[in-house]
C-alpha cells in the first residue's frame, strides 16, 4: 500500500511540474545560450551524444550530452490549435520508433513530447534554447533532455508550417537509442521553395505525384508546380474541364499536398489558342482557375514562354496591340492583369500569382521586359531560368539585375535537373552553381524536375537542402545524403546507387565530375601498369575491377528501390552502366594478364571485351561521359600495344603477311579465333629456302613463336585440315629496329642560371614481345648538369616515364644547349634555354609602355588588352597564322623573361623577338612545342627596347589570342 502511495505522489508531483509548464509558474532556468554555430562545423564535446545528420541542414544545432530514451510508452501534449498533420506525424515516428502507446493527456507515461504553446515554450526555454525572436515563417525551435526530472521534447514554431518541419528534424533524431539531447533553432533560407513538374515528355502518374509530395514533406519544401509539357487541359485545350478521373486525382493530390504542408499550383499556357483582347476569353479563363481552385489548387501560373511577338490567334489583337516585343508585352499584362484581380475578388486566399514572360532567360532590359513591367499589377511576381535556359551558373547579380528589368520580385524556375532537352542522359548530380543569394533573394525557388520521378529525388534532395539553409549548403555531402535517403537503407542498393549516380553526374551545371569516384581508381590502375611492381598491379587492379562489378550488379541491386519504380525509370541507364561494368572487368583482367605474361587469358578476355563493346555502342543513352568509353578505347589500344596488333607490318585479318623485304624476325604473334579443331601452325618464308613450318598453333588462339632472328620477307598461317584458321592479326617483331621509342616531353626547356633544377620526362615505349631493361644516358654540354636513373625496365606494351633533372650551374654562361638523351638504340635531343636570373616590375605595364600588333580581330580585342594586367581582356589577331603583337618599352632593358597567358587559340610554334629601334630585329628565343595557358620563354636580351611575339604556327583554326604579357628585366647581383 505505501509503495502505491508513492506512485501517486510521484504522479501528482509530475502533473504539478509538467502542468506548470504549459500554463503555471515558469520555473527557474538559467538563461538562454547563444545560438548555436551551424549544423557540420559544430563539434560536439566528446561526452555529448552523436546528433545524426540532419537534411535539409539547419541552420544551427547544438547538442547536448546524453540520450533521452523511449520506451513502449511516451506522452505527447499538443497546444489547442496545434497542426494536425504535424500531431500525426510525431505519433507515426513514435509507434515506428517501437512506441505502442501514446497518451494525449498528462502525466501520460514516458517521455513527454510537447508541441507548440506555453507550455512548449516554457521547457524551450528551461533547455536553453534561444527564444523565437525574429524567426521567418516556416522556422522553428526544438530542444530535448531533462525538464523538472522528465524526458522532454519540446517543439514550437512559426506558423503551421513551422512545426511540420520540427517534426520532420525529430523524425531524423529518432534513432535505436532514443533521441540526443540537442537544441535546434532552424529556418528556411527560401520563403518558397520547390519542385516543378514542366517536363515534355510522358506525365508522372498519380501515385509517383503522390509519393513526390510525401519526399517533399520530408526534405521541407512548400510548392509543387504542375506544368507537365504534354498535358493539353492546360495549353491547347485550356477551356475545357478535365476528365473526372484527373477532376479526382486533383482533389487528392491536394489534400496530399496540405498533409506535407506543400501548396499545390497549377500552370497554364493559354497563349496558342487564347484572344488576349477578347474579354470572354478572359472570363473563360478564369472559370478554369475556378475550376482548378475547386480542385484544391491554391497558386497559379501564366505561361507566355513559347509565343510570337508577331503571330497573334485572331485578328483582334492584332488591331489592339499591333506587333513587336512590347506589344506582346502588353497583351500578356493584360490577361495576367486581369487573372490577378479576379484571384484577390474571388479567392483572397490564393498565393500571389506568377508569369512566366516570354523572355524568360535574356539578360538585361530589352523593350519587351520594360513593357511589361510598366504594365503589369505590382503584385504579380515573373518568373525566369537565369541568364540562359539551362544556365550554368546564376548569380546574385544576374538575379538583382533581371528583377530590377521587371521590376518586381522574380520566381527562379531552374532548368535542373530536367533533361527533355537531352534524351539521352539522367543528371543525378548535385545542385551547384547557384549563389546563395539566388535563394534568399528569390520569391521562391523551383526546380524542374526529370520524366523519370524516383531518380530525380536525387538532385531535388540536394535543392531543397540548398533552398532551405543555402549558405551552409555543401553540395557532395548533400549529395550522398540524397543517395542515402533514397536506398533506404539497403547498404547493397546504396553500393549501386552510388555507381548510377556517379556516373551520370555531370550535366550543364558541372561538367567535369562524371564517375569522379572511379577516376582516380583509373589512374592508379594506369600508373602501376607502367611499373614493374606486380604487388601494386593486383592492388590497383582489384579495387577498380570491383568498382566495375558494382556497376555490373546495379541492375539486380536496385530491382526494390524506391519500390521498384527508379530500376523500371531508368532500365535504358541502368543496363548500359550495367555493360560498361561488365566490359570494364574485362578490360582490367585483359591488361592484367598481359602484365603477367599470360597472353591466353589476356586474349580470353580481349574476345569476350568484343561483343560487350558493340552492345554499349548500339545504346542510345548516355553513361559515364567522357570517362568509361575513354577507358575502353585507352584498355583496347593498350592491349593492341601489348600484342603488337597496332604495329606497322602487322598482318590485319589474314593469313599472310609480306614484308617490304628480307628481315630478321626475333618473334612471331599469333592470334585465331578458339576453339577450331586444327588450328593449324606458323610457316616463314625464307629467301633462298621457301616456306619453312616454324611452329603449331595454339587452339585456344593465343600463339606467341620465337624464331631467334630468322630471317624472313613473308609469313603466313596454313591449315591443318579442310577448314582453315580465322586469323586476327599475324604480328612480326624486327630484330633490326630499337628495342623502344624513346619521346621527350618538351624539346625545348628553359632554366635559369643559377636557379632550381630543370624537371623534365622522357617517354619510353617497348619495342619487343618482353620487357626491355637498359640505361637512359645524357650526354651533358659544358656548364650544364645532368642526372637521370641509372637504370631503367620498360614492361612490355607499356610507356615508362623516367624523370629527368636539369641544372644550369651559376657561371654557366646563358645562351641554348643541347643535351642528347638515349636508351637502347634511340636518341632524342633536349635543348635547354639558359637564362639568367630576373626580378623587378612588370616591363610591360610600366608607364610609357606601348602596345601594338599587326592586327586585331575586332575593336573589341586591341593589343593594348594583353598589357593592361586584366586577366580578363585580351588581343586577338585576324585569322591567319602570320601575327604579331609587340611592346615599346618605357625604356632599353636587359629583357631575362617573357611570360605568356594564351586564350585557347594560342602558338605552337612562335618566336620572341627583340628591338633596340624597332626596325632591325633579332630572335630571342624560338618555341617549337607551344601548350597554351601559361607560358615562361627565358632568354637574355640587351638593349631591348620593343618586344615582339610572332606567331608561326596556330593550335586553331583562328588567330592568336593572348590575355596577358609579361617581360621581367635580368636581375641585379
Amino acid at each position: 500500500m505505501r509503495l502505491a502511495g508513492r506512485r501517486r505522489t510521484a504522479a501528482a508531483l509530475a502533473v504539478a511540474v509538467i502542468s506548470g509548464l504549459l500554463g503555471g509558474a515558469q520555473p527557474a532556468a538559467a538563461a538562454p545560450g547563444d545560438p548555436a554555430s551551424p549544423a557540420g562545423t559544430a563539434r560536439d564535446p566528446e561526452s555529448a551524444a552523436a546528433v545524426p545528420p540532419l537534411w535539409p541542414r539547419p541552420q544551427s544545432v547544438r547538442a547536448g550530452g546524453g540520450v533521452l530514451p523511449l520506451g513502449h510508452e511516451a506522452t505527447v501534449v499538443a497546444a489547442p490549435g496545434t497542426d494536425p498533420y504535424a500531431a500525426a506525424l510525431l505519433k507515426d515516428v513514435l509507434r515506428d520508433a517501437g512506441v505502442r502507446t501514446v497518451h494525449d493527456a498528462l502525466p501520460g507515461r514516458g517521455p513527454v513530447f510537447l508541441l507548440g504553446g506555453p507550455g512548449a515554450g516554457r521547457a524551450l526555454h528551461a533547455l536553453r534554447a534561444a527564444e523565437t525572436g525574429d524567426l521567418p515563417r516556416g522556422g522553428y525551435r526544438l530542444a530535448s533532455g531533462e525538464v523538472a526530472g522528465r524526458a522532454t521534447v519540446a517543439l514550437d514554431g512559426t506558423g503551421d508550417d513551422g512545426l511540420f518541419h520540427g517534426v520532420q528534424t525529430l523524425r531524423q533524431l529518432v534513432t535505436g537509442d532514443g533521441v540526443p539531447h540537442v537544441v535546434v533553432r532552424d529556418w528556411p533560407g527560401t520563403a518558397v521553395r520547390g519542385t516543378t513538374e514542366g517536363f515534355y515528355g510522358t506525365p508522372w502518374t498519380h501515385r509517383q505525384r503522390m509519393e513526390q509530395l510525401d519526399f517533399m514533406g520530408r526534405t521541407k519544401q512548400n510548392r509543387y508546380l504542375y506544368a507537365p509539357g504534354d498535358d493539353p487541359y492546360r495549353q491547347a485545350m485550356w477551356r475545357e474541364a478535365y476528365p473526372a478521373v484527373q477532376r479526382a486525382e486533383f482533389r487528392e493530390l491536394a489534400e496530399h499536398a496540405r498533409r506535407n504542408h506543400v501548396v499545390l499550383a497549377w500552370a497554364v499556357a493559354p497563349a496558342q489558342s487564347m484572344c488576349l483582347s477578347d474579354d470572354g476569353d478572359i472570363r473563360a479563363l478564369n472559370r478554369k482557375i475556378d475550376a482548378m481552385w475547386a480542385l484544391g489548387v491554391r497558386a497559379f501560373q501564366l505561361q507566355f514562354q513559347d509565343v510570337s511577338y508577331s503571330e497573334w490567334h485572331c485578328g483582334k489583337d492584332a488591331r489592339a496591340f499591333g506587333s513587336g516585343p512590347a506589344a506582346a508585352a502588353k497583351a500578356h499584362a493584360r490577361v495576367a492583369d486581369a487573372v490577378a484581380r479576379h484571384l484577390a475578388d474571388r479567392h483572397p486566399g490564393a498565393e500571389q500569382l506568377s508569369v512566366v514572360p516570354t523572355e524568360y532567360y535574356q539578360d538585361g532590359p530589352t523593350d519587351y521586359r520594360r513593357a511589361l513591367a510598366a504594365e503589369l499589377d505590382d503584385g504579380i511576381r515573373v518568373g525566369w531560368t537565369g541568364v540562359g535556359v539551362v544556365p550554368r551558373t546564376i548569380t546574385g547579380r544576374e538575379l538583382a539585375e533581371t528583377r530590377e528589368a521587371f521590376g518586381r520580385p522574380l520566381v527562379t524556375m531552374d532548368n535542373y535537373p530536367v533533361n527533355d532537352w537531352a534524351q539521352d542522359r539522367i543528371f543525378l548530380g548535385p545542385y551547384t552553381g547557384r549563389d546563395p543569394a539566388v535563394a534568399g533573394g528569390s520569391a521562391a525557388l523551383l526546380v524542374n524536375a526529370m520524366e523519370q520521378a524516383s531518380a530525380s529525388r536525387i538532385p531535388l534532395f540536394t535543392a531543397a537542402d540548398f533552398a532551405w539553409n543555402p549558405k551552409g549548403y555543401r553540395p557532395q555531402e548533400s549529395w550522398r545524403a540524397a543517395l542515402d535517403d533514397l536506398a533506404g537503407g539497403d547498404a547493397r542498393a546504396r553500393e549501386a546507387l552510388g555507381a548510377l549516380a556517379g556516373n551520370d553526374a555531370s550535366s550543364i551545371l558541372s561538367p567535369d565530375t562524371e564517375s569522379a569516384y572511379l577516376r582516380p581508381l583509373m589512374d592508379e590502375f594506369w600508373r602501376t601498369r607502367a611499373t614493374t611492381d606486380a604487388q601494386a598491379q593486383e592492388r590497383a587492379a582489384d579495387a577498380l575491377r570491383s568498382a566495375f562489378a558494382v556497376m555490373r550488379e546495379a541492375p539486380g541491386r536496385l530491382d526494390s528501390t524506391a519500390g521498384g519504380d527508379l530500376a523500371d525509370e531508368v532500365r535504358p541507364w541502368l543496363d548500359q552502366l550495367s555493360r560498361y561494368g561488365h566490359a570494364g572487368e574485362k578490360a582490367v583482367d585483359m591488361l592484367l594478364a598481359q602484365s603477367r605474361g599470360d597472353g591466353q587469358a589476356a586474349w580470353d578476355a580481349s574476345l569476350a571485351l568484343e561483343p560487350l563493346r558493340e552492345r554499349l555502342s548500339a545504346s542510345r543513352v548516355t553513361v559515364g561521359k567522357g570517362v568509361l568509353g575513354a577507358f575502353l578505347d585507352r584498355a583496347e589500344k593498350e592491349s593492341r600495344a601489348w600484342t603488337g596488333a597496332d604495329r606497322a607490318g602487322a598482318g590485319k585479318g589474314g593469313d599472310t603477311v609480306r614484308l617490304a623485304g628480307p628481315r630478321p624476325v626475333t618473334a612471331v604473334t599469333t592470334m585465331t579465333e578458339p576453339g577450331h579443331t586444327s588450328p593449324g601452325h606458323l610457316e616463314g618464308h625464307v629467301p633462298g629456302e621457301g616456306w619453312r613450318r616454324l611452329a603449331p598453333l595454339s587452339a585456344g588462339g593465343w600463339t606467341q613463336t620465337d624464331v631467334k632472328e630468322l630471317t624472313v620477307d613473308a609469313l603466313r598461317v596454313a591449315p591443318d585440315g579442310p577448314r582453315p584458321p580465322a586469323v586476327r592479326a599475324l604480328v612480326p617483331w624486327f630484330a633490326d629496329e630499337p628495342a623502344a621509342g624513346l619521346a621527350l616531353d618538351r624539346e625545348q626547356a628553359g632554366a635559369e642560371i643559377g636557379g632550381a633544377p630543370l624537371r623534365t620526362d622522357v617517354r619510353l615505349t617497348a619495342q619487343r614481345p618482353g620487357e626491355v631493361r637498359g640505361e637512359l644516358t645524357a650526354r651533358a654540354p659544358a656548364g650544364i648538369e645532368v642526372r637521370v636513373p641509372q637504370r631503367t625496365t620498360v614492361p612490355r606494351g607499356t610507356r615508362a616515364t623516367v624523370p629527368v633533372e636539369v641544372t644550369v650551374p651559376e657561371d654557366t654562361p646563358s645562351g641554348e644547349y643541347r643535351v642528347p638523351l638515349a636508351f637502347a638504340g634511340q636518341e632524342s635531343t633536349l635543348t635547354v634555354r639558359a637564362f639568367p636570373r630576373t626580378g623587378g616590375p612588370d616591363l610591360v605595364r610600366a608607364p610609357g609602355a606601348k602596345a601594338s600588333a599587326s592586327g586585331e580581330e575586332t575593336a573589341d580585342f586591341p593589343a593594348s588588352a594583353a598589357a593592361d594586367g586584366d586577366g580578363a581582356t585580351r588581343w586577338s589577331s585576324p585569322t591567319g597564322p602570320d601575327a604579331w603583337w609587340q611592346v615599346e618599352l618605357a625604356r632599353p632593358a636587359r629583357v631575362g623573361q617573357v611570360v605568356l597567358h594564351w586564350q585557347d587559340a594560342y602558338a605552337t610554334s612562335y618566336r620572341v623577338q627583340v628591338s633596340s629601334d624597332g626596325v632591325t630585329w633579332h630572335t630571342a628565343a624560338t618555341v617549337t612545342d607551344g601548350r597554351g595557358g601559361r607560358e615562361t620563354v627565358g632568354l637574355d636580351a640587351k638593349d631591348t627596347r620593343f618586344l615582339r611575339i610572332r606567331g608561326d604556327e596556330r593550335a586553331t583554326r583562328f588567330g592568336y589570342s593572348l590575355f596577358t604579357v609579361e617581360a621581367y628585366a635580368v636581375a641585379d647581383r
